[in-house]
C-alpha cells in the first residue's frame, strides 16, 4: 500500500500545503525554542515552506535567517522578505552543505520525515553538527504508528528510542509524543505519530 505522499506528486502537494499555511501563526514549539539560544545571530529554517517560521525568527530577534526548501513556491514567498536578513536556498535537505557550528537555532518543522530512510541519518547528523555550542534544535520526527508509514512512502519514521538517540550529545529541553487520529492541513484524515523536540547543544568546545 502506498500513502498519499507517493500517490500524488509530492511537489504539487507541498505547493498546496504552502498555500494553505501562508498566514498561519508561529507554532508553539518554535516560540518556546526561539527564546532559548545563547545568541541570536544566525538561524536555519529547514523546509521553510510558507516562510512563517522564518518571519517569526526575524521578529524574535534573529539577525539573519537562512531558509532552505526545495519548493519553488517557497522561493516565491521568500522574495517578500528583506534580502539583507534572509538568504533563501532552493535545495533538497540531503544536497545542502551544512556548515559545522554555524547556527544559533536550527528549525525543522514537520520537514525531516520527508527524506528517504537511506538519506536520513547522514543528513540529520550533519544538520545537528551545524548547531553552535549553546544553540538549539527545534523540530519534529515521525513515529512508526504514523499512517504515512507504508511501503514506498519515501519517508523516514523512527521509534522513540531512535529519536532520543539522535540527541545523545544534546540536552533535551522538550520531548513530547503525539499518537492519535486527526487531519492534515489539507483536510485529509490521518493518524499522527509525532515527536516534538527541542534540544540544546552544550556550550563549550565545538562538536
Amino acid at each position: 500500500m502506498d500513502s498519499l505522499q507517493s500517490e500524488t506528486p509530492r511537489a504539487a502537494r507541498f505547493a498546496r500545503y504552502i498555500k494553505a499555511r501562508r498566514f498561519d501563526p508561529p507554532r508553539p514549539l518554535l516560540i518556546k525554542a526561539a527564546a532559548l539560544p545563547d545568541r541570536k545571530e544566525h538561524a536555519l529554517d529547514i523546509g521553510a515552506g510558507a516562510l512563517n517560521a522564518t518571519k517569526y525568527l526575524l521578529s524574535s530577534g534573529f539577525e539573519h535567517v537562512t531558509a532552505l526548501d526545495a519548493a519553488p513556491r517557497a522561493q516565491e514567498a521568500a522574495r517578500e522578505l528583506p534580502r539583507d536578513q534572509v538568504t533563501f536556498v532552493l535545495s533538497r535537505f540531503e544536497e545542502f552543505h551544512f556548515p559545522a557550528n554555524r547556527y544559533d537555532l536550527v528549525n525543522a518543522e514537520f520537514s525531516l520525515p520527508f527524506m528517504n530512510r537511506s538519506d536520513f541519518a547522514p543528513t540529520f547528523t550533519a544538520l545537528l553538527r551545524s548547531v553552535k555550542p549553546g544553540g538549539i534544535f527545534s523540530g519534529q520526527l515521525f513515529g512508526p504508528n504514523d499512517s504515512w508509514n507504508v511501503e514506498n512512502s519515501g519517508m523516514s519514521f523512527h521509534t522513540r528510542a531512535e529519536a532520543e538517540a539522535f540527541f545523545r550529545d544534546f540536552e533535551l529541553a522538550h520531548f513530547e509524543e503525539e499518537d492519535h487520529p486527526g487531519t492534515t492541513k489539507l483536510g485529509e484524515p490521518k493518524h499522527w505519530h509525532i515527536f516534538h523536540i527541542i534540544a540544546k547543544k552544550p556550550a563549550g568546545e565545538p562538536r
